[in-house]
C-alpha cells in the first residue's frame, strides 16, 4: 500500500526570539531539508495530487512528499519561492486571510516578532508559478472553542475570498492549531473542501481521511539528521522509545502477514 509523508512548515527565515526557533527555519536550512528529500528518492507532490489521489484514485509516486507552508508568511514569497523554484518542487501554503497584507497579529506576544504576511500581489504571483493556496481560516482562532456557525463563517468567508483573488476553486484547509471536533471537519466536509491538514504526526494512505491527513512538523533548528529521522519514522519525536514501539509494531505485523 502506498504511503507519502507531508511536512509542516511555517517561516522560512531567521528566528528573531527563543520561541521562533521551532517556527523559524533558516532558508540555507530549509535548502538543506529539501536536498535531503530528493537525496533520499522522495518525489515531490502537489495538494492537488493528493487530493486526486483520494477522490480519483489516481496513482501515486512511491515515496511522495507534501511541503505545506502554515499562515501565509512574507518571507514564504521572500526566501521559500526561490528555492521551490530552483529545485522544482511544488508546495501549498495554508492562508489566514484576515492578515493577509498585515502583520501576524494573533502571535502578538512578547515572545514572537511582528513579521509581515503575504500580500495578494505576492500570493498572486506565487500562484502562476505553481504554488498552491489553501485556507488557514480568517482569523486563526481555536476552532475547537467556537460554536458550529463561527466555524462555518470562518472556512466560508476565507474560501471565497482566496477564490475571488485567484479566480479558481479553494478546495484545501488546514485546522489552526491542528485543534478541531468531529463537527469541524464535518463542518470543513459540508463547506466544500476536499482536503484539510492537521498537525497530527504520522504517514499518510489510501485508508487515511483526507480530512484529518497527518503532517510532520519541521523545526526551524532541525538538522538534516533529524529531518531523516522524523520521515523514515513518521514522527515528530524520534526518540528511542518511539523507535522500539515502531519496530515491535514492524515485527508484530511482518508475522501475522506469515501466518495469515
Amino acid at each position: 500500500m502506498s504511503r507519502f509523508i507531508i511536512l509542516m512548515y511555517h517561516m522560512i527565515s531567521e528566528p528573531q526570539t527563543a520561541a521562533e526557533v521551532r517556527f523559524a527555519c533558516p532558508p540555507k536550512q530549509f535548502e538543506k531539508h529539501l536536498q535531503l528529500l530528493l537525496k533520499k528518492g522522495y518525489t515531490p507532490v502537489s495538494i492537488n495530487q493528493v487530493s486526486n489521489y483520494y477522490t480519483q484514485n489516481t496513482p501515486f509516486p512511491d515515496k511522495a512528499v507534501l511541503i505545506t507552508l502554515d499562515d501565509g508568511f512574507e518571507d514564504n514569497y521572500l526566501n521559500a519561492l526561490p528555492i521551490f523554484q530552483r529545485y522544482k518542487i511544488p508546495a501549498v501554503i495554508y492562508l489566514t486571510t484576515g492578515v493577509i497584507g498585515k502583520t501576524n497579529e494573533w502571535m502578538s506576544t512578547p515572545t514572537f516578532s511582528m513579521r509581515k504576511m503575504l500580500s495578494w500581489s505576492q500570493i498572486k504571483e506565487m500562484s502562476y508559478h505553481g504554488i498552491e493556496f489553501g485556507s488557514h481560516t480568517v482569523s486563526h482562532p481555536r476552532l475547537n472553542e467556537l460554536g458550529d456557525n463561527k466555524v462555518e463563517q470562518e472556512l466560508i468567508i476565507s474560501k471565497q475570498i482566496i477564490e475571488e483573488h485567484l479566480g479558481k476553486e479553494c478546495a484545501h484547509f488546514a485546522y489552526p492549531y491542528g485543534l478541531l471536533t468531529e463537527s469541524t471537519r464535518d463542518l470543513v466536509r459540508k463547506t466544500g473542501y476536499k482536503t484539510a491538514c492537521s498537525t497530527r504526526s504520522g504517514f499518510n494512505n489510501k485508508e487515511r481521511d483526507p480530512l484529518l491527513l497527518h503532517r510532520i512538523e519541521v523545526h526551524g533548528c532541525d538538522s538534516a539528521w533529524k529531518l531523516q529521522k522524523k520521515i523514515t519514522f513518521g514522527t515528530n519525536n524520534p526518540n528511542l522509545p518511539h523507535l522500539i514501539q515502531y519496530y515491535y509494531s514492524r515485527s508484530i505485523n511482518k508475522i501475522k502477514s506469515l501466518t495469515s
